[in-house]
This record gives structure tokens, sequence and C-alpha cells, in this order.
């Protein structure tokens, strides 16, 4: 009986992060040092080519727990007028469900003084909707949820735009990345009740770097999620740097979860970083960011900007 309770929680659990992150491309705790992901219009925006990839591991210790993975590359044409970029994302839930996507990123940068610049980016895409696998080792839950009983693929193309202000101090964006989708939401074979949405939703974000002396850096941020059916989201940032080399920063997620996260500048060219998740009624989660910059942001200086 208790591996029986065992098995059919999985899915519930499943469907829960479903809805609630309902989206054609994952949501990451270190958005906040590769937005290309939120927006559009931040590709390009560090002014030289960037990889970055994030590896998510969610509820760290539950047997088959989903799994999110992405590699992003973004870089300014040589003008520094042009931004563009491509993501490409798996998420895995369970070994049940998998979704894989690619996203392709364009914006024009225009600059509004000495050092500020505001960039309107376009996005455009696809993802392979929820695929059912059978065959897995998932209980006897599957025999009773149609919902698990069948395969179901399907391709969803999208498009998304946004705008983004930043300087060497301050950044300010505003997007809907899933703005158009070019598909209604869809039933699966035999219950109709059974839906895979897709909502629009539309993020604000804003940050700003403070020096408090020659060691020390403060970067509060902030990043307003609003979806309709849904309560507003809010993600409230703090990360203190210490010469510009190590980053400890802390963010609290409105009535969902505390976030602890730690950065190193490894080289002017290499970032790494981590976050742990502790949410309020889920298991934790597991966070683990790169970025490489292939190339110098400032000739004559260091290669730092405020993310």
């Amino acid at each position: 009986m208790i591996k029986k309770v065992y098995f059919l929680s999985i899915p519930l659990l499943v469907l829960l992060y479903i809805n609630c992150n309902a989206q054609s491309m994952p949501m990451y705790s270190q958005y906040m040092y590769n937005m290309t992901n939120i927006n559009p219009a931040y590709a390009g925006s560090r002014g030289v080519p960037s990889l970055a990839f994030i590896w998510r591991e969610q509820w760290a210790g539950l047997p088959g727990a989903p799994s999110t993975k992405s590699v992003t590359y973004d870089a300014p044409n040589d003008n520094k007028n042009i931004g563009f970029g491509i993501q490409l994302f798996d998420d895995r839930y369970v070994n049940i469900l998998r979704r894989t996507g690619l996203n392709l990123y364009y914006n024009l940068k225009f600059p509004i003084s000495k050092k500020g610049v505001i960039s309107m980016g376009l996005k455009g895409g696809f993802y392979n909707d929820l695929k059912l696998l059978t065959g897995v080792n998932t209980g006897s839950f599957a025999s009773y949820d149609v919902a698990y009983s069948s395969n179901f693929n399907k391709v969803i193309p999208l498009a998304g735009a946004g705008v983004y202000y930043n300087d060497d101090q301050f950044f300010l964006g505003f997007s809907a990345p899933d703005l158009i989708i070019f598909s209604k939401a869809h039933s699966y074979k035999s219950d109709s009740s059974l839906y895979q949405v897709n909502e629009i939703r539309y993020f604000f974000t804003a940050g700003y770097s403070v020096n408090i002396n020659e060691e020390i850096t403060l970067k509060p941020s902030i990043l307003i999620k609003a979806i309709s059916g849904a309560p507003l989201g809010i993600d409230f940032n703090t990360n203190i740097w210490l010469r510009n080399i190590v980053g400890l920063g802390a963010s609290y997620r409105t009535a969902q979860s505390f976030l602890a996260m730690a950065e190193i500048q490894v080289s002017p060219q290499l970032r790494f970083g981590y976050s742990y998740d502790m949410p309020f009624k889920v298991p934790n989660s597991n966070e683990i960011f790169l970025r490489i910059e292939l190339g110098k942001l400032f000739p004559n200086s260091n290669n730092y900007k405020i993310y």
C-alpha cells in the first residue's frame, strides 16, 4: 500500500509542477545572469559573444524528479547596434513527460546616453509539446489515468517580444516571451478535460549596482511575473560581490520559496554559479550556472558588468 501511494504521489507532483509552470520555456533561479531566457531584448547586451549553460534539478532526493537543461549563445554585431542569440532547452519530468525546444532572438540597440542603451527585441521558436512516455516503471497509476496511458507528441511554434535598457549601473526590462502561441490548447486522446495550457506571461525586471567601497559591490534586483489566472509573482534578490570575484546572494519568491546563491568569477571570461532553492511545500532544488564569454568587455579596463 505504501509503495502504491509513493508511485501515485510522483505523477501528482509532476502535474502540480507543470500546472504551476505552464510555459514554453523553463524558468530559472539565476535568470539575472542570463536574461535572454525571459527577454529577447537582452541578447548581445554584454557586448561580447557569450555562452551560458544552466542545469536545474528539481526536488532533490526524490527519485525521477524533474530536470531541466539549457544552453544559450548570444552576441552583438561588430557595430554593437544589433543583438542576436539562440537557445536550446530540454525538460524532463519523472521519465514520463519530456519537452524540448529552440528559441531564436534578435534585437535592435539604440544608444540614448553616453553609457545607456535601449534594446527592442523579438523571439521566435518552437517546442515539442509534452510527450507521454509509456512502458516506464511508474507503478499502476497508468492504468487509471488516461494522461499516462498513451503517447502524445506535438510541435508548437511561438513568438515573443521585449524591451531592455541597461548602462553600467542599472537595468530595466519588460517582456512577453510567449506573446504569440500558434496553437490552441488541446486535449489528450480520450479525455477532453485534460489540457496542456499555454498562458501568456509578462515579466518586469530591474536591478542596480551600488559600489559600497573598493572591495564590496551590492546588486539588488527584482523580477515581477504576471500570468492570467494566477497571483502576481515577485522575486526579491540581493547579491553582494567581493572584489567582483566572489558573489553571495539570497532571494525570496513570494509565497513559494527562499533561495541562496553563490557565484565566482574564475577569470574575466568564466563565471560559475550555484543556487539552492528551499520551497515551502516541496523538496529543495539545485541549479548550476556557467557562463563563458568569448571576448573582453572593456579593452582598457576589467571584464565585469552589472549582470
